[in-house]
Parts: C-alpha cells; sequence; structure tokens
C-alpha cells in the first residue's frame, strides 16, 4: 500500500471526479471575516466499509471453496473410491495437495514462459494470474486520458467502498509494482506448498484477496486515528495482500532467513516478522517524516491478518468449514 506522493493534485481530479467528497469549509475566522482557507477535515465512514469488506470476504471465501468444492467431485467421479461425501473428497485434495507442494515450493513466476499453463497446478495458476492483473492494470492506467486509475486508489474520505478491493490491484509507478510484484513471486509459492496451503489455488486466493480487503480497511479506519490527515490521500498497491503472505510465511517457516535488499545479512524468519510489525507500528502510529511515505496501516493489518490466520488455523477453522458448508448445499441442490 503506497500513499499517492502527489496526494493534493490527486486528490483535487478525484474530488472533480466525485462531487460529493468536499471539505466541510468554516465561512467566518475568529474575527468575523470570511476566510477560505481555514476548514475541518471531512468525516470517515466506518459502518459501511466494515460491512462492505467482511460481506465481501465471506462471499469470496465461500466462492473460492464452492469452485474447489465443484472440481474436487468432477475429479472424484473420474475414479470413484467409494460413496460421493465430503471425507472422501477432502481425503483426494490431501493427497493431491502432498503430491503438488514438492513442485510448487521451487515455482518461479518465470516458468510460465517455459511450462505449459495445463501443467501448472492451481496455486501456480493463482501466482502467475495475480502478477498478471496487476502489470496489467498498471499498464491499462496509463493509457490516455490517464482517468482509470481513480477506480484502483481508495480515499478514506471518500463515498466509494469498493475501492478498497481495487485498490490492491492499483500501483503508484514502475518501481512500486516491481517490488511488489518481487515479493509475491519470492514468498507466494514457499507460502502456497506450506502445510496452511498445500498447493490449493482456490484457498490461496481466497487468502490473497481476502487479506488485501483487511488491510485496506485497517488503512481506511486508521485516518480516524492516528493518521487523521491521510483522509484525503488516494492510497493503492498490492502491498498489503503480499504483507499478509508474508506474515503466512514467516509463521509457516520460522527457521528460513529473510533479507533486506541492499543490505547485507538476513534475519531468522521469526525475528524479521517481530522487527517488520516493530517497524510498521511506529510507522503507523508516530510516522517517519514526509520522507517515506507508505501505507503504514496497511502493512501492519496485512502482517497481522497473515500471521494470524496461520497461529490460529484459518484452514482448519475458516477454509474446511467454508468447504464443507459448500458440498452439503450443493449436495442439498443436487448439483453433485
Amino acid at each position: 500500500m503506497f500513499r499517492c506522493p502527489s496526494w493534493r493534485n490527486a486528490t483535487c481530479r478525484l474530488f472533480k471526479a466525485a462531487p460529493r467528497v468536499r471539505a466541510r469549509g468554516k465561512e467566518y475566522s475568529t474575527q468575523g471575516y470570511y476566510n477560505p482557507y481555514q476548514f475541518s477535515l471531512p468525516p470517515v465512514r466506518v459502518l459501511g466499509p466494515t460491512l462492505w469488506v467482511f460481506t465481501a470476504a465471506g462471499t469470496i471465501y465461500l466462492g473460492c471453496a464452492t469452485y474447489e468444492v465443484y472440481q474436487d467431485v468432477q475429479e472424484f467421479k473420474k475414479q470413484p473410491r467409494g460413496p460421493l461425501t465430503y471425507d472422501s473428497i477432502n481425503a483426494a485434495r490431501m493427497n493431491k495437495g502432498n503430491h503438488q507442494s514438492s513442485s510448487t515450493m521451487g515455482f518461479e513466476i518465470s516458468d510460465v514462459f517455459t511450462t505449459p499453463w495445463s501443467n501448472l497446478n492451481s496455486a501456480e495458476k493463482m501466482l502467475v494470474t495475480a502478477t498478471a492483473l496487476n502489470v496489467g492494470i498498471y499498464g491499462a492506467c496509463r493509457i490516455p486520458p490517464h482517468g482509470l486509475w481513480q477506480l484502483f486508489a481508495h480515499v478514506p474520505a471518500g463515498f466509494r467502498n469498493f475501492t478498497l478491493f481495487s485498490s490492491m490491484f492499483g500501483h503508484s509507478g514502475l518501481l512500486h509494482l516491481g517490488v511488489n510484484m518481487y515479493a509475491l513471486s519470492s514468498f507466494g509459492p514457499s507460502v502456497a506448498a506450506s502445510p496452511t496451503f498445500r498447493s490449493s489455488g482456490a484457498h490461496l486466493t481466497a487468502f490473497y484477496l481476502s487479506s488485501g480487503l483487511m488491510a485496506s480497511l485497517t488503512y481506511h479506519l486508521a485516518t480516524i486515528w492516528p493518521n487523521k490527515m491521510s483522509r484525503l490521500s488516494p492510497s493503492l498497491g498490492a502491498s498489503g495482500a503480499i504483507m499478509a503472505i508474508l506474515g503466512a510465511w514467516a509463521m509457516n517457516y520460522p527457521e528460513g532467513r529473510i533479507g533486506i535488499i541492499l543490505i547485507p545479512g538476513s534475519l531468522p524468519a521469526d525475528q524479521a516478522l517481530l522487527a517488520l510489525l516493530a517497524f510498521e507500528t511506529w510507522g503507523t502510529f508516530i510516522g517517519y517524516g514526509s520522507w517515506l511515505r507508505l501505507g503504514h496501516a496497511a502493512h501492519l493489518g496485512g502482517l497481522l491478518v497473515g500471521a494470524g490466520y496461520v497461529m490460529y488455523d484459518g484452514k482448519n477453522r475458516l477454509w474446511q468449514p467454508a468447504r464443507k458448508f459448500a458440498f452439503n448445499q450443493m449436495q442439498r441442490l443436487k448439483m453433485v
């Protein structure tokens, strides 16, 4: 997540496109004269965006679970191994995941240029698709008249809820895009192959999109306090979701090591996670001045969601119940 450095001009352009977003001006100063430069910050909506994010995240999880269950049922019917029950298709899924995880661990995004699409598993296809979407949307936003970017940037004081989702696919520049895609390609395959996801593309997709939503909501709510001046600052970027990937990686591989570009040495994953949490917490509540304009609140939210998902066993507490619910409803409706 990135706060647009030219936020004043960007916000003015956004206000022209969305006239309902305005600062509430104070008409008179204490001396009784009209002063157009005195204004109060516009309010930030809480209930609507929060309900929208949780509804969208729930819909994403159920949708992805339904898709995966349907695919598992079709695969199971090709070679029946007994009665069609949730336990039978889940066991088949687990065996398939164990077989695919080793290949996913060594996967790189560039492999798509040398490997047929049909030979990629669902997790690998998800990582390639996420990268292609980010790159494609970045390119589309650069096509004149350059107004498309407004749909992929979230202004907390605005009235659009869908930008909480779409902003995770917008980027402010090539460096911003390159760093995020490098991080996704570095940590994504290992997370996909971890015991939490077992090369399940649907599960990884649900986690990635929902984590991005939660990170956007964290940034949105942080503009109530302590980042009040960010209410008018457009935010965009995939880093909130990627921080969730990083948090999940650190929890799955605590003995792994992580380094920082251009800085020698590395840290164990668990220590690096604590250092990142401290860095983003300081940035959220205190800040690093105007020289480092990052969406620290979104990064912090993503890290907490990713680490918490693994720590509190989101696979068995969220994903498996969603799969089982989807199977039962599809069976009740005679869809399987």
